[in-house]
């Protein structure tokens, strides 16, 4: 009777299509040495399929710098919508009179959703001894660094230190012969010749001049965990009453063997829940190394 402001409702349809494959072998089987190879691959192709009433973009989360996180029909789920630097035909970035980038409000700068995802674990024996190790592998997807954000607008980072091509630092005024120079092509098409200022954070390198560019690939190669272990003979561990005793040293995160994202690791974020993609305050991941002791009776 009294009418009401708002409601819930169940309001998306999300198509998901995946494959996973695995495959188990053994490379080399010698009298005193094996090497045991295990290698699982997955793809998942989401796609938001509708949402309520006809709506076309559901905004789940806003983040600092004017990011946004959402689920956009048409378009797997995740993608992340931002100010972006336009381009013309040919991929170039357009310079304006004033020599920054032109931007748009609003545009989609990436998603989430990684292309694929692939781990090897390998498992080497020696005699006593046995070596494995699994190298962990990601395809794809966007994360926002809200670090690089604020860390490139506020001359942090080694990138917005140093000389320009006329030879003169970058921080100097653009009247002294300083400044930096945006890669990029006027609106008439001709190669930008313009510097603007790099010394303070309404220059090149702030971060409303196209936030697009703090976006990047989350691919990563990692070395995810590592172990050696040395059997020890039925003699000794028969002693404490133990049928078998093996004692290994291990490491988790030991190496980031390839990434994209600079300063932090691509899988550093806020959570692992619904909404992801974005990195603020990123601490070094940690590493742990630890001596285990198998004793089976």
């Amino acid at each position: 009777a009294t009418g009401y402001s708002s409601k819930y409702v169940n309001s998306g349809e999300i198509e998901n299509k995946g494959i996973e494959l695995t495959l188990f072998g053994t490379p080399v089987k010698t009298k005193n040495f094996s090497w045991d190879m295990s290698v699982n691959w997955t793809k998942n192709t989401n796609k938001v399929i509708s949402l309520f009433d006809g709506i076309d973009n559901l905004q789940i989360q806003a983040f600092q710098g004017g990011v946004t996180f959402n689920a956009t029909v048409g378009e797997p789920y995740g993608t992340l919508r931002a100010r972006s630097r336009v381009t013309d035909g040919n991929g170039n970035y357009i310079i304006a009179s004033s020599g920054y980038y032109m931007t748009e409000a609003d545009q989609i700068i990436g998603n989430i959703q990684p292309a694929w995802l692939a781990g090897i674990n390998n498992t080497l024996k020696f005699g006593d001894l046995s070596l494995g190790f699994l190298i962990d592998m990601r395809k794809g997807g966007t994360v926002f660094s809200l670090d690089q954000y604020y860390g490139m607008g506020t001359g942090l980072y080694p990138e917005t230190v140093g000389l320009n091509a006329k030879g003169n630092p970058k921080r100097d005024h653009v009247s002294d012969g300083g400044g930096v120079l945006l890669e990029g092509v006027t609106e008439t098409g001709e190669v930008n010749t313009k510097y603007v200022n790099g010394d303070r954070y309404s220059g090149a390198y702030y971060w409303g001049r196209g936030n697009d560019r703090y976006a990047y690939d989350a691919s990563y190669i990692k070395l995810r965990e590592a172990s050696l272990g040395y059997a020890i003979p039925k003699a000794l561990a028969s002693k404490i009453a133990a049928s078998s005793a093996t004692l290994s040293v291990f490491g988790r995160n030991l190496w980031i063997i390839q990434k994209n994202t600079p300063y932090s690791d691509p899988e550093e974020g806020l959570g692992a829940g619904n909404v992801q993609g974005y990195q603020a305050g990123s601490y070094p991941t940690v590493k742990v190394y630890g001596v285990k002791l198998n004793l089976n009776f």
